[in-house]
Order: C-alpha cells, then sequence, then structure tokens
C-alpha cells in the first residue's frame, strides 16, 4: 500500500493532543516529576511555556530560573502558587506564582486549581498541568481540551479489551476489503459495498488511535500490547475509497473524509451517514446501480507505485474500468508511468482478477441502516 499524502487521518487538535501526551508519558523527565508530587500529595499547577504574554499574566512567586530536575518540581509543588517551565521543559522559571485568569472565559471545571488551569490554557493556548491534591489525578489542559491521566491497571485493562475488539474488527474489515476487491474488478460495486468497507475500516482506525492512547500512557509498560503489522496500510483503505467514491460534483476528497472521521460512534454505525458523507443519498437500499470506482485503492496495490504516479493515471483515465482497459502505450504516455511501469500496470490488474473469485461473506459487525 502506498503512502496516501495530504489527507490525514487526524485532525489538528488529535494531533496536538497526541504529541503533548508524549511529553508526560512514564520514564519521561517531566512525568517523574509529577509523579513526585502524587506521592506526596502536595498537588501542583504547571505552566509550559515562559512566553512574554504567559510572564505578564502572572503576578508574585519569584524567579527561579534554573535547570529543571523532577526532585526540585516536587520541592517548589509544595507552596500554593503555580510553576513555570520553560518551553522546551530544561528550565524552571518561575515558581509560586498567581495566574492573571480571564474571568470571563467559560470553565466546567469545579476545584480552584482544575478551574484556573483550564482557563489558563484556553487564554494562552498552552499546556497547563493540574495534579490533584485530593483525588490525586493528572489532568493536561490544552487549548479547550482536557485529558485526565489513568492507573496503569486501568489502562492495560482497557487497553487488553481494545486489542480484542480491534483483532476482530481487522478480520471483518479485511473481508470486507477482499469483497470490494472482487466487486471492483467484476463491475459489480454497490454503494453497500462502499459504504460497509469504510465503516470498518473507519472502526479499525478508531480502535488503533484509542490503543495508541494507551500506549502513550503506558510508556515502557505498554510493551505486553502487540502491534499488527499490516494495520498501518490497511487503515489507508478509508482514504482510499473515500477517493475513489466520493461524489466528486457535490464533496471533494478531503470533506468527505473529514465528514467521515467527524462521526460519532453512534453515528459511524449508521450506514446511512457515511453514504450522505460521500454525497450519496442516505437512503442506500434504493440507491441503485453500479458504482464505478476512480481506482486509487486498486492502483496502491500494483508494486512500487508512487501516489503521485496513481494521482496521474486517475486523472488521465477517470476510472477503473478505463484504466484496466487502457493499451499499453496509453499507460506509458502517461507522466511519471514508462514503459516498464506500464507493463507492470496491465501484468498486476490481469493478475489480480484472474486469481479474484468471489469470496464467502463472513459474518460482519451488525450496523444499522
Amino acid at each position: 500500500m502506498v503512502a496516501v499524502r495530504n489527507i490525514s487521518t487526524e485532525n489538528q487538535k488529535t494531533r496536538e493532543l497526541l504529541a503533548t501526551l508524549k511529553l508526560l508519558s512514564p520514564g519521561t523527565p517531566l512525568r517523574e516529576g509529577i509523579e513526585y508530587i502524587s506521592q506526596g500529595k502536595t498537588g501542583g499547577l504547571i505552566v509550559i511555556g515562559d512566553t512574554p504574554e504567559i510572564l505578564d499574566l502572572t503576578e508574585g512567586g519569584f524567579r527561579i530560573n534554573c535547570q529543571y530536575t523532577p526532585a526540585r518540581l516536587y520541592q517548589l509543588s509544595k507552596m500554593d502558587g503555580a510553576i513555570i517551565l520553560s518551553e522546551d521543559m530544561k528550565r524552571i522559571v518561575r515558581a509560586n506564582v498567581t495566574l492573571r485568569v480571564d474571568p470571563s472565559i467559560p470553565s466546567s471545571e469545579t476545584g480552584l486549581r482544575h478551574r484556573s488551569a483550564d482557563k489558563f490554557a484556553k487564554q494562552t493556548e498552552h499546556i497547563v498541568l493540574a495534579v490533584s491534591q485530593s483525588r490525586n489525578t493528572l489532568t493536561l489542559f490544552l487549548k479547550d481540551q482536557h485529558y485526565i491521566f489513568r492507573e496503569p491497571p486501568e489502562l492495560l485493562s482497557g487497553a487488553n479489551q481494545t486489542m480484542l475488539a480491534l483483532t476482530q474488527y481487522v478480520k471483518a474489515m479485511q473481508n470486507a476489503l477482499t469483497m470490494l476487491n472482487w466487486a471492483e474488478l467484476s463491475g459489480n460495486v454497490t454503494l453497500a459495498d462502499v459504504v460497509t468497507a469504510i465503516q470498518l475500516c473507519e472502526r479499525v482506525r478508531r480502535a488503533e488511535q484509542e490503543l495508541n492512547l494507551y500506549r502513550i500512557e503506558l510508556g515502557t509498560q505498554a510493551q505486553s500490547i502487540q502491534h499488527i503489522p499490516e494495520l498501518t496500510t490497511e487503515i489507508e483503505s478509508v482514504l482510499l475509497i473515500t477517493k475513489d467514491y466520493y461524489h466528486e460534483s457535490l464533496r471533494d476528497a478531503s470533506e468527505a473524509l473529514d465528514r467521515i472521521i467527524g462521526l460519532d460512534a453512534n453515528s459511524l454505525a449508521s450506514r446511512r451517514n457515511i453514504s450522505e458523507a460521500l454525497g450519496y443519498p442516505r437512503d442506500i437500499q434504493n440507491t441503485f446501480g453500479a458504482f464505478e470506482p476512480r481506482g486509487y485503492r486498486i492502483l496502491s496495490q500494483v508494486p512500487r507505485m508512487p501516489f503521485n504516479i496513481i494521482e496521474n493515471i486517475v486523472h488521465k483515465f477517470k476510472s477503473l474500468d478505463k484504466i484496466y482497459t487502457a493499451a499499453i502505450d496509453e499507460l506509458e504516455a502517461v507522466d511519471g508511468v514508462g514503459k516498464t511501469r506500464a507493463s507492470t500496470i496491465k501484468d498486476t490488474l490481469a493478475q489480480m482478477k484472474t486469481r479474484t473469485a468471489q469470496p464467502h461473506l463472513l459474518a460482519l459487525p451488525v450496523f444499522d441502516e
């Protein structure tokens, strides 16, 4: 499977959250200091970033500007005020400061420390950490997001459950993709085939994303969570299927994918919502006729086929059927293809069509219509 460029299966907020969680994985210096605070039951409020804007929004306390160590962070947390760390978390800049929080910023947090952390993160768009003295929990605030870290036993239990679910989803997804291969190469694709494949690929992507959160939180303890080697390439299928079938007059590929990724778990369970995201009617059962793929996903299975060349081929021929029936010299004329690659495309597609028999339908997870 080729690497699909320019389209991401994670939105900006998710990417920012994952990157921030990695800074706090067990074994990192910052997490070690926070563990000291939790064990000492002192509580703490930590701001990451020493920009002029942040420093202007603090008062009182005192300047430190010393090298960060976990022990120093713990000792300074015994005072009531917030601690300011440098952007790279290598220096403790100030301690025991009061944060001048904009009172007009809303917050659903209850405790004073957590409410201040929530508002200050929204106000400055920087990372703020709150360690609860009474509940002994760590909460991350980032812009308008917050994330409560969990204890290792809870994490391991949740990770194992997610892994079991993921294994079942992967089996169903692989079967759906095999069915789609057969349908595309035999010219019998229905909207239901497309929607079911996307639905299962997206379920797998979300389960793997959830598992990745567990891996990040567990740090070195995540070694017991196995990886499924082929999973990364399989997950790209949701992107390629979307590019193959989005309704061009109503959507572009990025918009269709954003709509699919934006569905919550309940909405994803309804095939009507997937159909609508692609730009088709919600009434799948009464949407008749064969659907013609553009050819992105099948071409991605051709060996050594860069994605930019796949795009050139699809742009030229518009559909998988026209690509399949094209003469070698027509393929060769496409920018970046050449004689050798044109022959490889023809041979691979012919082999795929010859060996692809209609597969037996396995029992798939039950979704709403």
